[in-house]
């Protein structure tokens, strides 16, 4: 496993909020690579389109390896300079041997090519791990959706048993959160995957007529597209790209919220996995959820680092940002690593989640079956009226709570109701499972879709 990059140690990776191996690709060390990669692929695309010679342009590629750098030395020369670009073309100058070469290195660039392009071939990278996240996650949700397909559980609105639903729902509908993140990922891929060239203000006027022959050959050389202009101010890309990641980061804190609930020692319906993670240090008799909980803190986090990023896009003025776009070189690597750190607590808390299908039906029934009264007053509508039925059921639902009495007690006790419903239709109608006999083929429909998702987005 890569080793993450020693500045990312600000409590990111120690508290688990973090992907140690994502944030050594996206880290200051990895951008320096990329920068010189940029560099690099310039090198050879000045060569392509015609503006230098072969020997020259393969002489600036020779020149333009990472190891000529001293990452540490860049990094402590950088503050003092506008960009790290400049030091780093620098450095590379320094240690070129050919001075033609070193005289055409960074031709026609700025700054801001290097690192946005650096940026987005980070980003390629981070997305790939991000998408690979998402597909593993898919697929556990899609197992558990499968397997409680019919595990009858409380449905609750505003934090209240409300009707009975199944936990392979709770599950399904998990999996089509993920699966549209995934979905909008691949749509997103082409308009973000562009490089970044312009030049001074975004005209390439220093090439003259060869300027669209140097930018096509740079981003062929990198495996990138070519956009419709430089994008120097116009950050609508990265805000695209920061909704994207809010939207994974509030997904997974949604699902570690309802396992934290689910959770409680009052509810006690789902269990994070024995050894899955340590316990409290005081009280033993705790399994704290440690991954939903570290889940939720990095998701938080995440998207904290997103309103950077789309807070900064408002402020790119004229042609190049002053400080609205540097705020982007700190905001956009964390983003990444932390929405990637949510990802993985949230993969973790699922894996080996243990579903207790007795304590769902437990806690059914300490709510005295009233989960069931919107069925019951369905049944009863035919015959009473809507209205008669409401209110009838309001009224054997308030005696079942003042009596602390079931629901199905009561009502079998009551006149007005057995005279509608026979005793075997009554049972039946107050059975949960059959109020949840529309969740199965809802869980089905989320399954071929999830399917469909697989297919279409394989590689």
């Amino acid at each position: 496993m890569p080793v993450a990059d020693p500045r990312w140690s600000d409590g990111l990776l120690e508290a688990g909020f973090g992907a140690p191996d994502l944030a050594a690709s996206v880290g200051w060390s990895a951008r320096v690579t990329r920068m010189v990669e940029v560099e690099a692929a310039l090198g050879r695309a000045l060569g392509r389109a015609g503006v230098v010679p072969d020997a020259v342009a393969a002489a600036i590629a020779d020149a333009c390896r990472a190891d000529r750098v001293d990452v540490d030395d860049l990094a402590r020369s950088a503050p003092s300079a506008p960009t790290p670009v400049i030091p780093l073309v620098g450095a590379l100058v320094a240690r070129c041997d050919d001075p033609e070469a070193a005289a055409w290195l960074h031709h026609g660039a700025t700054s801001q090519d290097i690192v946005d392009t650096a940026a987005i071939l980070q980003v390629r990278d981070a997305l790939v791990h991000l998408d690979t996240g998402l597909a593993a996650l898919a697929e556990t949700c899609a197992g558990l959706a499968a397997t409680h397909r019919a595990t009858v559980m409380a449905g609750r609105t505003l934090g209240q048993q409300a009707v009975p639903v199944t936990f392979g729902l709770q599950a399904a509908r998990w999996l089509g959160m993920v699966d549209r993140r995934r979905r909008m990922l691949a749509a997103l891929r082409p308009s973000l995957l562009v490089v970044q060239f312009g030049g001074a203000a975004g005209t390439l006027g220093v090439y003259g007529d060869l300027g669209p022959d140097v930018l096509a050959a740079l981003a062929d050389e990198l495996g990138l597209a070519v956009p419709e202009l430089p994008w120097h101010a116009e950050r609508d890309r990265i805000v695209d790209l920061a909704g994207w990641l809010a939207g994974v980061a509030a997904m997974v804190e949604k699902v570690a919220t309802d396992l934290l609930l689910h959770a409680q020692t009052e509810v006690a319906e789902l269990r994070q996995a024995p050894g899955a993670g340590p316990g409290s240090s005081a009280m033993p008799h705790k399994a704290n959820a440690t991954h939903a909980v570290a889940a939720r803190a990095a998701a938080r986090l995440a998207r904290g680092e997103c309103h950077v990023l789309v807070d900064a896009a408002g402020g790119n003025e004229f042609e190049r940002a002053a400080g609205a776009w540097q705020a982007e070189w700190v905001a956009l690597p964390s983003a990444l690593v932390r929405t990637a750190g949510a990802l993985a607590r949230l993969r973790a808390a699922l894996d080996g989640l243990e579903v207790d299908a007795d304590r769902m039906r437990h806690n059914l029934a300490v709510g005295l079956g009233l989960t069931s009264t919107e069925a019951l007053a369905g049944a009863l509508t035919p015959a009473l009226g809507r209205p008669a039925a409401q209110a009838l059921v309001g009224d054997v639902a308030a005696r079942a709570l003042a009596e602390s009495r079931a629901l199905a007690e009561v009502a079998a006790e009551d006149a007005r109701v057995t005279d509608v419903l026979d005793p075997a239709t009554l049972a039946a109608t107050l059975d949960p499972a059959s109020v949840v006999a529309t969740a199965g083929p809802m869980v089905d429909r989320a399954l071929a879709v999830h399917e469909r998702t697989v297919r279409e987005l394989a590689p």
